[in-house]
């Protein structure tokens, strides 16, 4: 009776909570059918991206449901959780689909919305149930939907399914964060040999490639077809920005280059004027994809109007400190300049902090009063930084020639503090950055410094070798100690004189002082 299909169970339609839903399902359970079972993780999904009651609303014929534990709702949730587990032979594509996009949708705002102050308990109960402490599924649902995808390969007519289907399957794996490379193979092979994909709509095209680029799943045939039958639509006007940027995000991310594509849809954005409807996240992962692909064209002008586009905005709240932060890397990387950035650095993270003003320093960007901002911000959160945010943080500095005395001796202590854990880049990069400063640091730049670039003396590429180098005759100048041992020594002024490097006009300046002192 179980393995029923129809409809028989209760009609979630009307719950106002995810515990509502939880408790009459249990209730019901018994009587419930697989189509029902997989309806019941639908309504969770949706009720999720909805605004939830703190308190446990009691709209619900059931009067005790405000009474019911943490442990009431866990019991409940957990054994409907083994029913659908235990359910999955008995259950048609339709329920597998359903039922796996579902839980799909479920951890994907579980994620968004991370762990909250005050959150209700289901929401706790389902994070616990689905997810590891990293956010990734756990055991039990990795074991269901697995087999899920199992029983998907394994079925015939696969072929039969509407394109929004099988667009729903991938992108609820590759959403999971559950591999299946049988199910991502069987689905591309299934496009690929279709005689045309006029059935895909835009967003069908975009999230399956979305979905096999998130997953790292390889089908150069697949983005082929889709490239070409993108490339030779009479109109694009059916895809919105989403579909836009989640298609050139997918090709970039793959590292399939299609410039004839990227071209089109660059030209498409252009000639539209459709930038008023890009949310955030367009912007940044359009921009991400151009400037990751690297593919010239025409682009810039793109990349220009984009740029255009964000700075006419009276202010930049629609963007968080990651959309900031992913925009100015991605100007950074494609050499574009982008004039005007204004924002309140109150909501960045350490790691944004960090990556903000190497954007700026990367592309040559001048933005004193961004810079001051974030130097203020960063002493203020020195001790959350990590070895590579405060390397990064301390060369844009040296490197824009923003000497901001305080910020360096401010993080003398921090960066002796995280010695041992610098890369051979980030050692270099500290060193020439106080060099370039003229901050002068005997507590950081000690033996332990020294000991530690000899120990990693065979893996300093050339630049860091060079850098050394600059280090090496500030320290001999301000005779802080003995420096470099010889051989290093050696190796270093080897490296600077052995190729011209790529330098700002600032670099060159403090390079000339800095030799004219070893003469």
């Amino acid at each position: 009776m179980r393995g029923y299909h129809g409809r028989r169970g209760p009609d979630f339609r009307g719950l106002q909570s995810v515990e509502e839903i939880i408790v009459v399902a249990y209730e019901h359970l018994d009587d419930m059918s697989r189509r029902d079972v997989s309806a019941f993780w639908t309504c969770i999904s949706k009720l999720m991206t909805k605004r939830q009651p703190m308190q446990r609303s009691k709209s619900s014929n059931n009067n005790n449901i405000g009474e019911l534990s943490f442990e009431d709702i866990k019991h409940m949730l957990y054994t409907i959780f083994d029913d659908t587990a235990n359910g999955v032979e008995y259950c048609n594509m339709k329920e597998l689909t359903e039922t796996t996009l579902g839980m799909a949708k479920i951890v994907k705002t579980l994620r968004q919305q991370g762990k909250r102050r005050e959150e209700d308990s289901s929401r706790i109960i389902l994070r616990r149930l689905l997810l590891s402490n990293d956010m990734t599924p756990n055991r039990e649902l990795f074991k269901l939907l697995a087999g899920n995808g199992d029983q998907i390969v394994a079925y015939e007519h696969l072929g039969e399914f509407r394109p929004q289907a099988l667009s729903n399957i991938v992108w609820a794996y590759a959403t999971a964060n559950v591999p299946h490379p049988k199910l991502f193979e069987k689905v591309a092979n299934l496009i690929v040999e279709s005689d045309s994909l006029d059935r895909f709509n835009s967003q069908n095209l975009s999230h399956t490639l979305w979905a096999y680029a998130t997953a790292g799943i390889n089908h150069p045939r697949l983005f082929e077809k889709v490239a070409k039958h993108v490339v030779e639509s009479d109109s694009l006007d059916r895809f919105n920005p989403q579909n836009l940027s989640n298609t050139v995000w997918a090709y970039a991310t793959a590292g399939v280059n299609h410039p004839t594509l990227f071209q089109r849809l660059a030209n498409h954005i252009v000639n539209t004027g459709s930038l008023g409807r890009f949310k955030p996240q367009d912007f940044t992962n359009t921009l991400w994809a151009y400037a990751t692909a690297g593919v010239n064209h025409p682009h810039l002008l793109l990349l220009e109007k984009m740029a255009n586009h964000i700075v006419e905005f009276d202010n930049l709240d629609r963007f968080n400190p990651q959309n900031l932060s992913n925009t100015v890397w991605a100007y950074a990387t494609a050499n574009v300049p982008l004039q005007s950035y204004s924002r309140s650095l109150d909501r960045f993270t350490h790691q944004e902090l960090s990556n903000t003003v190497w954007a700026f320093a990367t592309a040559g960007v001048r933005h004193p009063k961004l810079f001051q901002q974030v130097a203020s911000a960063a002493i203020q959160r020195k001790e959350e930084l990590n070895s590579q945010n405060v390397a990064n943080l301390l060369w844009s500095y040296a490197t824009m020639s923003v000497v901001d005395k305080q910020l360096f001796l401010s993080f003398v202590s921090t960066a002796e503090t995280l010695i041992d854990s610098y890369t051979n880049q980030g050692l270099a990069n500290i060193a020439w950055a106080y060099a370039v400063a003229d901050v002068n640091a005997p507590t950081l730049f000690n033996d332990v410094f020294i000991n530690k670039c000899v120990e990693k003396k065979d893996g300093f590429a050339i630049e860091a070798l060079r850098q050394l180098h600059q280090w090496h005759l500030w320290q001999t100048k301000e005779k802080s100690n003995p420096g470099l041992p010889t051989d290093l020594q050696e190796r270093c002024y080897n490296a600077f004189l052995s190729e011209d490097p790529t330098v700002s006009k600032l670099q060159e300046d403090v390079v000339a002082q800095l030799s004219s002192i070893g003469n």
